[in-house]
């Protein structure tokens, strides 16, 4: 019954207009933190456990990378980009660890000392991700799970959603600033 329905849903999308389908587009998911489901354990980390959470939190995605060291592409609701790397896989595609890294362009209008004085600060005020500068001189900002013994759902969304908002607070709070400054 569930496929008929989709099937039905998608001839009548077809059929529609362009005007008519974007003023169907439904608005982007809202996270409910309450949901049932936000309790569940996630044996790992994988396209199939990750991507679910990624559309519940109203993040839009692509995949990357190779069966081996399988990779997302996000973009979050505040329109922060991330990239999603996961390792520790097996052959099944099943992984242990996941970071999520945002890099940005190399700041041009500061020295590389007070870029790293601008990042320590970050660091020393926020906990939560870490700050730092590539080894290609751009700045970045990575957080790192495990879930050698599983990662609750809910959890996983709530460590995405706070990520980009600590993105969010790392390009105002240092980023501009530095390119704002004289050299």
């Amino acid at each position: 019954m569930r496929l008929v329905m989709i099937g039905f849903a998608g001839l009548a999308a077809l059929s529609m207009t362009p005007s008519a389908l974007t003023a169907q587009a439904a608005p982007p998911p809202r996270w409910a933190p309450n949901a049932p489901d936000n309790a569940q354990l996630l044996a790992n980390f994988s396209y199939a456990t990750v991507e679910p959470v990624l559309t519940a939190i109203g993040a839009r995605f692509q995949r990357s990378g190779q069966a081996a060291r399988p990779a997302l592409l996000v973009t979050f609701p505040n329109n922060r980009r991330a990239t999603l790397i996961l390792s520790s896989c097996d052959a099944a595609g099943a992984c242990k660890a996941l970071s999520i890294q945002s890099f940005w362009t190399r700041i041009a209008n500061a020295p590389p000392e007070k870029t790293a004085q601008a990042i320590a600060s970050f660091n020393q005020r926020y906990s939560f991700g870490k700050a730092f500068v590539a080894a290609d001189g751009r700045p970045a900002l990575q957080r790192y799970l495990t879930a050698d013994y599983g990662f609750v759902r809910g959890n996983l969304a709530v460590n995405l959603l706070v990520f980009a908002n600590q993105a969010d607070q790392f390009a105002a709070q240092v980023l501009r600033p530095l390119e704002a400054s004289p050299r």
